[in-house]
């Protein structure tokens, strides 16, 4: 009897252990993407999954159902004439999007408010880059500051390379924690910033 116990909890840690994880999907359409309409295929790359993973396109939809240990920073590119990249955080959920904005998960609704107030940011001053600077800084540390060691960081270091100096993109890197850090993306970006010098 003892030993019919031992191996129904060892079969319990067995089962436990293999739904560990966070399963996740990836959905939607080009339009609501704002991928272009021409694109074939979908290639999801991030440091939480083994491979590149390649998304087929049908009839302007796409989906993919995938699994993570843990929240992952993702970018997410069309194929085809023109190449968009847009970034994800792969998490427990269905991840979509909405007005070209990720959307669905909370690190994702989270990021995505986060582009819409960038985005606000450069309407307000069309083609004045130290204003964009200036205004966008402040909401990319504030965001940074709430979200140090999450994978929102580092889409949100990604974007922020289009609305701020590069001093100041090492500075938002610097508030991180080391495992954000050490995400493939950040050490991507370092290696620019330093041949940038």
């Amino acid at each position: 009897m003892k030993r019919i116990a031992i191996l129904l909890t060892a079969l319990a840690l067995v089962a436990t252990g293999c739904n560990k994880g966070q399963k996740f999907t990836l959905a939607g359409s080009l339009e609501a993407a704002r991928f272009n309409v021409a694109t074939d295929s979908l290639l999801l790359q991030s440091d939480g999954l083994p491979t590149i993973q390649s998304i087929q396109v049908n009839d302007g939809q796409f989906s993919y159902a995938g699994k993570v240990e843990k929240p992952a920073a993702a970018t997410l590119k069309g194929v085809g004439r023109t190449m968009v990249t847009k970034y994800v955080v792969l998490e427990k959920g269905e991840i979509s999007f909405q007005d070209g904005f990720p959307c669905g998960t909370p690190l994702n609704d989270a990021y995505g408010e986060l582009l819409r107030s960038l985005q606000a940011v450069a309407k307000e001053h069309p083609g004045d880059a130290e204003a964009i600077y200036a205004a966008a800084l402040p909401i990319l540390r504030t965001y940074i500051t709430n979200h140090p060691k999450d994978a929102s960081a580092v889409v949100a270091l990604m974007s922020a390379r289009r609305f701020t100096k590069p001093e100041a993109l090492a500075e938002l890197i610097a508030m991180t924690s080391p495992e954000v850090q050490n995400d493939g993306n950040i050490h991507w970006i370092k290696k620019q910033l330093k041949s940038a010098k």
